[in-house]
């Protein structure tokens, strides 16, 4: 292989895209590779494109813009996915989105079993780790047609964030997939239903410390764990600040912003989340045990018992309060009922959710309009915030007065994804995609579940100084990318694009300094567990005698019609020096996946 000369380390930032589904035909899925299509008698198109059922595609502006609301609201997508999006309709799509069931990661977890350990001897889910956990991630986010699902499954753990750094998380892989799958499960139902399976997750339990939470015993110097009371207000409801339906906040008469609770409120809060722990067979009210049954522990959520559970009457907010000598239960389904039709948390999740999928900056009608339509108790309500959020006119527009402040930094792991979903992938010999995400996690500074807190990778109103600061935007993403991550990220995109190694990962707990001293015949035996994976580039290599219309397919593919006339005349320049047809691909993948362009999805 030929040694590339980097242009320009300036076009920058930036990792992959897009791969194929596996077992899945039918309309919607959006594949074609070892599929025959043909389309219908009758069907013509301008472009020469048709999608799966024979619909036109008017132009390339249309598969542009189609290519952005794929990269809005999945992992991306290949091209004859973004055909058929752009020839079917967004809100269609999105509705049979909303129909497919969804994909697990505990299902892909037990399919491919245990990767360490001597299967002889596996005796039950012990040798399941937090490593089978990510591959099982994204062997399902490879395969599984739900993707809509899938991104907005990502999202919420970001949002009610429990992570896999405590040993406890390593060793049971199942306290993360359990968790992950509750927050797919619920994805698509309305918000209360969510935040009650959260409240009771008995790996957010564990995480925030309310599993084997009791009442307050002052002779004993025992109160109760404020930790869930506090979150499940600051992050998973509310907020911090009283909000208008716009997301803006309130003043009060000295101007100053008002508190949604006080230190007092939490402690009232606290005495709500008394009572809970192991919901499993043969279960009793204890503290958690990371020895005994852990695994049927975290997989079932947690339930009360009444005599562990303060039975005092509660103070909540505007007044609410929750009378004496009711049962535990009766208590926390008030409570999440309270916290889920609070003024403040429709505009707060939805501003949330916004932030994560389309525009760091979203603008007050936006808010507003999204805000609108969110209504926590009704049945598939989160599929009506979806829609509110992916077809509003902000979304679907960037020809605005304020345009040059719309959009978002592509974090780390979807932008990892994006390269993978965007060409038809095989599987290893197990018919799985495994990736422990360990390089990627040191290199980038994020892996599914690995954020350092409950407080995400980055805070939702993170703004780096210089000029966002400046015209008082946020931009949360940038929080990561440090001068150490910006350089990782970068080698991270040539392993993909110059180096074709898709899945590789021999990082060790992300010290490359402790992977050279693995014992070559056990790097030998990790690179064949990887070798298996390949792509197939064979649509875009046969557009490799036209520069032009080569990289046209990947700014559809790769850059949602994002590449500027200047990036890719810089792209068709260094592809213009090489003959090889193998390395024009690598080195237009790598210059797309690294500029600004690309970066920033607008």
């Amino acid at each position: 292989m030929k040694k590339f000369v980097f242009i320009s380390f300036s076009i920058f930032l930036s990792l992959p895209l897009l791969a194929q589904f596996r077992n899945y035909d039918y309309l919607g899925a959006g594949h074609t590779y070892e599929v025959t299509v043909t389309t219908s008698s009758d069907a013509s198109s301008t472009s020469g494109l048709s999608t799966i059922d024979g619909f036109d595609i008017k132009s390339d502006q249309q598969l542009k813009e189609a290519s952005r609301f794929l990269a809005q609201c999945t992992f991306g997508a290949d091209m004859s996915t973004i055909r058929m999006v752009g020839a079917m309709g967004y809100e269609a799509w999105l509705d049979e989105q909303f129909n497919l069931p969804a994909g697990l990661t505990t299902p892909e977890y037990y399919a491919h079993g245990p990767l360490y350990g001597d299967l002889d001897e596996f005796d039950g889910n012990g040798f399941y780790t937090y490593v089978e956990f990510k591959s099982a991630w994204s062997t399902l986010n490879l395969t599984s047609p739900d993707v809509l699902r899938q991104r907005l499954g990502f999202a919420l753990s970001q949002l009610m964030v429990i992570n896999n750094n405590t040993d406890f998380f390593h060793d049971v892989g199942l306290a993360s997939s359990t968790y992950y799958d509750l927050l797919l499960s619920n994805a698509f139902g309305n918000y209360e239903d969510l935040l009650m399976g959260v409240t009771r997750s008995s790996s957010m339990g564990t995480f925030l410390s309310h599993y084997g939470n009791p009442k307050a015993d002052p002779a004993n110097n025992i109160h109760p764990d404020e930790n869930y009371a506090r979150e499940i207000m600051q992050l998973f409801s509310i907020g911090l600040w009283e909000l208008n339906p716009d997301g803006t906040r309130k003043y009060d008469p000295n101007g100053q912003f008002i508190p949604t609770y006080t230190n007092a409120d939490i402690k009232e809060f606290a005495e709500v989340f008394t009572g809970l722990s192991d919901g499993g067979p043969n279960a009793e009210f204890r503290a958690f045990d990371e020895s005994e049954n852990r695994e049927l522990m975290v997989t079932s959520p947690m339930k009360m018992y009444d005599s562990f559970h303060d039975m005092s009457s509660k103070k909540l907010l505007n007044g609410v309060v929750l009378p004496a000598g009711q049962s535990g239960d009766q208590d926390i389904e008030q409570t999440i009922s309270h916290l889920s039709t609070h003024p403040n948390t429709a505009p707060f999740i939805s501003t949330s959710l916004i932030k994560m999928l389309t525009t760091s900056n979203p603008s007050p009608a936006y808010v507003e309009r999204v805000a609108s339509v969110f209504k926590p108790t009704e049945e598939g309500n989160m599929q009506s915030v979806l829609k509110a959020i992916l077809l509003d006119p902000e979304a679907r527009s960037c020809n605005r007065p304020d345009a040059y402040t719309f959009g978002k930094l592509r974090e780390p792991v979807v932008r990892y994804m994006n390269y993978l979903k965007a060409f038809p992938m095989t599987a290893n010999e197990n018919n799985d995609y495994y990736y422990p995400f360990e390089c990627l996690l040191a290199n980038t500074g994020q892996a599914p579940l690995q954020s350092p807190s409950v407080f995400n990778f980055f805070l939702p109103d993170y703004s780096p100084p210089g000029p966002i600061t400046q015209q008082y935007k946020v931009a949360p993403e940038f929080q990561i990318l440090n001068a150490v991550n910006a350089v990782g990220t970068v080698n991270e995109v040539h392993k993909l694009t110059t180096n074709q190694e898709y899945l590789e990962d021999f990082c060790i707990d992300g010290d490359e300094e402790e992977t050279e001293q693995i014992p070559e015949e056990e790097l030998l035996e990790s690179h064949e567990m990887y070798s298996d994976y390949k792509m197939d580039y064979t649509e875009l290599m046969s557009l490799i005698t036209d520069a032009d219309a080569f990289i046209n397919y990947l700014d559809i593919l790769l850059a949602n019609g994002l590449l500027t006339v200047a990036t890719k005349q810089t792209i068709k320049n260094a592809i213009g020096q090489l003959d090889e047809p193998i390395d024009k691909l690598r080195m237009a993948t790598y210059l797309i996946m690294i500029s600004p362009d690309y970066a920033i999805l607008k």
